[in-house]
Parts: C-alpha cells; sequence; structure tokens
C-alpha cells in the first residue's frame, strides 16, 4: 500500500529506472480512481527511462471541470508545484509524496483535459517511446549530458531536456 506525504525538492540526478515506478504509479491511480476523471502515467518512469525518479501522472478531466480536478486532488494533500516557474493556472501541476514499502517517491501530477492536444500528445510520446528502444537510451544520454552540465535544479534540467522530447514530439506529428 501507498501512503501520501510531503513533496522534497531533491536535486536532478540520474537514477536507473526500477520496476516500482509502475507499481507506485498503479497504486496511486487506483487509490485516486474516480469516476469523474481518467488517469495517465506517462514519462520516463513509465517507459523504463532512467532519470530522476520522479512519477508523473496526469489526471485528465472533461472539459469545463478543471476546478473540480484540483480541488478533488487537493484533498489526498498535493500541493501547488514545487518551481520557480510553474504550469499556468489553467494547465496546472500538483505535487506530493508518496510512500512505499519505506521509500518515499516524488509524484508530479498534471493537471489536463482529457483528450486535448497536450493529452494526445502524452499518450503518443510514451507509445512511441515503449517501442523505440533507441530513443529511450538516447533521452537517457542526453539526461546525463545534461547533468553533466551542471543542470541539477529541477526547473533546469527539464528545460535542458526538453528540445529532446520536442524532437520526437515532431517526428511524430
Amino acid at each position: 500500500m501507498i501512503e501520501f506525504c510531503s513533496y522534497k525538492l531533491v536535486p536532478a540526478s540520474f537514477n536507473p529506472w526500477r520496476e516500482e515506478f509502475l507499481t507506485v504509479a498503479t497504486h496511486i491511480m487506483q487509490r485516486l480512481d474516480d469516476p469523474r476523471f481518467t488517469f495517465l502515467h506517462f514519462g520516463s518512469s513509465s517507459f523504463y527511462v532512467a532519470g530522476k525518479g520522479i512519477i508523473d501522472i496526469s489526471i485528465l478531466y472533461q472539459p469545463g471541470e478543471l476546478g473540480s480536478a484540483v480541488e478533488y486532488i487537493k484533498q489526498f494533500g498535493f500541493v501547488d508545484q514545487h518551481s520557480n516557474k510553474p504550469f499556468p493556472a489553467t494547465r496546472p501541476r500538483k505535487d506530493i509524496g508518496v510512500k512505499y514499502n519505506g521509500e518515499v517517491f516524488n509524484v508530479h501530477l498534471h493537471v489536463i483535459e482529457y483528450n486535448s492536444e497536450e493529452h494526445l500528445k502524452q499518450v503518443a510520446y510514451k507509445h512511441h517511446m515503449l517501442e523505440n528502444p533507441e530513443d529511450r537510451a538516447a533521452y537517457e544520454a542526453k539526461k546525463k549530458a545534461v547533468l553533466a552540465e551542471g543542470n541539477t535544479v529541477q526547473d533546469d534540467y527539464g528545460k535542458a531536456k526538453s528540445p529532446f522530447v520536442k524532437d520526437v514530439l515532431a517526428r511524430l506529428a
């Protein structure tokens, strides 16, 4: 079982991918299950790529239900994004820690409209990465290079690796 706890902002680092990421994400989505929303585990932890070890999940709401989705997740302890440059209020990210088997995992919960362009890009990117081991290896190499350049602040790390993601998405368009 999982227990929600405080999110702890840590420097970006390179950690091996672990099966626990899938298990923890599944437990989180089961715990948050509500017929009004759909959940998607995406990002590196969902497609076997090493990295920061943060679990990214989207809560997908129906059009016009952004406020309901945000209020719903707040009751579990999700807090505003830990960032100097947070996502806009129209597309927020909420953060939380999750304790599983004595270990704490950081979770980024992205609040996104179901069937929106961003939702569909997340699905396409995840499927592409699952089906393309060469791109998974290239993404890990990019992450290592970003860290080697000294980008350990999460915001800077994310910005420095985003060209890789944008390149893959452009190829999928």
